[in-house]
């Protein structure tokens, strides 16, 4: 394909080859038209073109695009598969053989946008590649109106250092279930920094962080509306719902295309992760859960998610690739995450790297074909799709350098010192570290299902959330600054002190560790009372 312009009707001078190319319906063209003005302003050249008839087509368009060398991006609009949808409005997936997911229970084939990403054809993705699956006009015009505000923004909340985590039970098998649970504690705890806020609502009715299950839904729609970086669904799935969780008598949904109507975040829209199977199926006949939230007004900004059946060790292998690009890297934009993401997983194994060599420990214990490790990356390379834009820019709080004083009594006031990158409002927590409670949770051994218990549930997994112990606010100007913390008088252990800074030029963390020994007890001196002895 050639992009060339004629000048004075003499001299033809190639015109600046496209680093965006988006297939798209020429009845949504216009509706897309702001998106495309808002992304030529940000610098990027966007060549729109109309879908092709078949997934072949697609990828010649997208190989004669990429020949230039300067193609990264690309964004499909419109629906795979939709029964109500005009056949000239859907822009059709690709379809690979399964070989491993299928032990699982899958198709025999999966259904992928990742092909398009590839125009050398090595199964390994180049481009950035998102899908917006709208099925009109006014439906991408809202879409697209998102888009821009959440990029404009300059909401700076605390919604920016949240990252929310919702999990069922594996249902693998106790052994199974258990390492699953411990290696994704460890990496979270040990991976996401410590100026981050993380919370976790667990549907095992043994756990603290199990909320009164008939309240599970509303909890996890609650995560996801008080706003956050991140809302990450861990657990099976289906097309139209994620799992329920199950209790011994009884089962309760947990978020479905129905209930996803109550998806509304006035403040922070997330990014939904959904690691699970099917949620992201655009080529069914029906809206799967992924489009259902992508459509609300209020709902995510966009959703990672998988077409077909997805894999507890391969799935891993992706979460960390991406969870240490995001905190340690330099992606400006989701769709470079995911693609980094990818790249890394099919990439060597890192064998210094403890987290990968514990996930890959547990996929050759207990993987169905720990022979195929390799080819169930592969598989989850096509299986994950963007449903979202590609060029979203990531939100990244700035990085605030703040140093304590390392060991202290509980009650003592600590020294605080830092540099601020702006001037603003600085909040300073002292708060346990997130793999321990603030408030000691009870052992639950035997299952009662009384209301009494259920709202017990409730209290201890409020309280299992709540580690902040100590808040302070005040007002610092652009440079270094200094301070005193005092420590509450029932802090102890390994605790960490968390900044914020609210500022006109965005928002920044910082976090500093603190070990706290607890408030020495004073034992009670008694006195003997002397008695006059009698005369004799």
């Amino acid at each position: 394909m050639s992009f060339l312009f004629l000048i004075a009707g003499l001299v033809l001078i190639p015109a600046p080859q496209p680093d965006t190319l988006v297939i798209c319906p020429p009845d949504y063209q216009v509706a897309l038209q702001p998106w495309v003005n808002y992304r030529r302003q940000q610098g990027h050249n966007v060549l729109v073109l109309p879908p092709a008839n078949s997934s072949y087509g697609i990828k010649q368009t997208v190989q004669r695009v990429a020949a230039s060398g300067k193609l990264k991006f690309v964004v499909l609009i419109g629906d795979a598969g939709d029964r109500n949808g005009m056949a000239h409005h859907l822009v059709p997936t690709d379809y690979v053989k399964a070989e491993v997911n299928v032990k699982f229970g899958s198709e025999p084939e999966i259904a992928t946008d990742n092909t398009y990403a590839d125009p050398d054809g090595d199964g390994i993705p180049d481009l950035a590649i998102g899908r917006l699956p709208v099925d009109s006009p006014q439906e991408l015009t809202r879409m697209v109106n998102r888009i821009i505000e959440y990029e404009s923004s300059e909401s700076n909340g605390p919604w920016q250092r949240k990252i929310n985590f919702v999990a069922g039970v594996g249902g693998f098998g106790e052994l199974i279930d258990k390492l699953i649970e411990q290696t994704t504690k460890k990496i979270v705890t040990d991976l996401i920094p410590a100026s981050y806020e993380t919370t976790m609502t667990y549907g095992s009715w043994t756990s603290p962080y199990c909320p009164d299950p008939r309240r599970f839904s509303e909890t996890s729609i609650q995560r996801f509306n008080e706003g956050c970086l991140f809302w990450v669904y861990i657990g099976h799935g289906a097309r139209h719902r994620l799992d329920k969780i199950y209790l011994p008598d009884q089962s309760h949904q947990i978020l479905d295309c129905q209930t996803a109507s109550q998806l509304n975040c006035p403040n922070g829209s997330p990014i939904a992760v959904c690691l699970a199977c099917y949620t992201g199926a655009t080529d069914d006949e029906h809206d799967c859960l992924a489009e259902a939230m992508l459509s609300q007004p209020r709902g995510p900004i966009a959703v990672v998610c998988g077409t077909r059946v997805t894999m507890p060790y391969a799935m891993s292998v992706l979460s960390l690739e991406i969870l240490k690009e995001y905190f340690d890297g330099e992606s400006p934009t989701l769709g470079q995450l995911i693609l980094l993401g990818k790249q890394r997983m099919m990439g060597p194994i890192d064998q210094a790297d403890p987290y990968r060599n514990m996930i890959e420990g547990m996929g050759k214990a207990f993987s169905p074909r720990a022979d195929l490790l390799d080819k169930e990356r592969r598989e989850h390379v096509d299986l994950i799709h963007l449903i979202g834009d590609p060029l979203l820019r990531l939100k990244r709080p700035k990085r605030l350098e703040v140093a304590a004083q390392p060991n202290a009594n509980a009650g003592d006031s600590i020294a605080v010192s830092g540099t601020s990158p702006a001037a603003g409002e600085m909040v300073m927590e002292v708060s346990f570290a997130r793999d321990r409670f603030r408030h000691r949770p009870p052992r639950r051994k035997e299952y009662d299902s009384s209301d009494s218990s259920f709202q017990d549930y409730q209290t201890v997994y409020e309280q299992s959330q709540d580690l902040v112990c100590q808040r302070e606010v005040i007002r610092v100007s652009k440079g270094a600054f200094s301070t005193k913390v005092k420590l509450p008088e029932n802090a102890n252990g390994e605790c960490v002190l968390r900044v914020m800074l609210h500022s006109t030029d965005g928002f920044a963390l910082g976090s500093a560790p603190v070990e706290v020994a607890s408030k020495p007890k004073h034992r009670r001196t008694t006195h003997p009372v002397l008695v006059p002895k009698k005369s004799p």
